[in-house]
């Protein structure tokens, strides 16, 4: 039986790694604006060991290593650090992000940014929770209102007009938009209410899977443009907002 508790102690136990600067410095170029540094690998390696140590029974699955996901098993959905890029040049929005997949939905999140010592876990019937204290998603209900985030992504930049189409519906619709580089970031701030409506580009499941959790948790709604999940499916287009404008945003975002 998974402990929330322990979880959180094992995820933290990564900071020795993330603030390790020759590790942030060892950088390797994957593709065009695709990097990883040697922190990223560690990070992996050192969460796949302790979590297979700790629950034996629960596979894992992480963007440094194995990236096939059967739907009909349980998983750990490990990114070691969302927003690499903003790691390698220091800057606060990046995160540790650990799902858990079990029985067709993820059951457990948490969402760690070291940098800013922002601590968000959330468990499936128990809640979301900021460093202990419960979060909400915000209780906006027309978009003129709401703070708006766009993970443009930037590994589809051949795809660029759409992303742009998107930023000025929102932008135009929204009381501003917002994007900060790291999904996990992105929306772990909308399950506390600190933005309101979110659109990630071509995500993978482990950009999101923690903050699937979270923002179900904290009241919210996230879903691909056909609202539905598929945790197995890569380069999905997912909306995610409080449920008061969910379908104003994502009529707006198919519009």
């Amino acid at each position: 039986m998974m402990n929330m508790e322990q979880l959180i102690k094992i995820v933290k136990e990564t900071d020795s790694i993330f603030f390790d600067e020759q590790l942030r410095a060892d950088v390797t170029k994957k593709g065009d604006a695709d990097f990883v540094t040697r922190a990223d690998y560690e990070i992996s390696e050192y969460l796949h060991r302790r979590l297979t140590e700790t629950f034996p029974d629960i596979g894992f699955i992480s963007e440094e290593g194995d990236t096939a996901i059967d739907e009909t098993k349980d998983y750990w959905i490990l990114d070691p650090i969302d927003g690499t890029t903003n790691f390698m040049h220091g800057l606060s929005f990046c995160a540790v992000s650990l799902g858990l997949y079990s029985g067709g939905d993820v059951v457990a999140g948490v969402i760690y940014i070291p940098y800013t010592e922002e601590l968000f876990w959330a468990e499936k019937g128990k809640g979301a929770y900021l460093n202990g204290k419960p979060i909400r998603c915000s209780k906006n209900k027309h978009l003129s209102d709401c703070i708006g985030i766009l993970e443009f992504n930037p590994y589809f930049k051949n795809d660029c007009r759409a992303a742009m189409d998107h930023a000025l519906k929102i932008y135009s619709s929204c009381q501003d938009i917002r994007t900060f580089g790291s999904a996990a970031v992105e929306l772990a701030y909308i399950a506390c209410g600190q933005a309101d409506v979110f659109l990630g580009r071509y995500l993978k499941p482990w950009d999101y899977a923690a903050g699937l959790c979270m923002i179900k948790e904290a009241g919210g709604v996230m879903t691909n443009l056909d609202g539905e999940v598929h945790i197995g499916k890569l380069n999905e287009h997912m909306v995610a907002s409080n449920a008061a404008v969910y379908e104003e945003f994502c009529a707006l975002i198919k519009s």
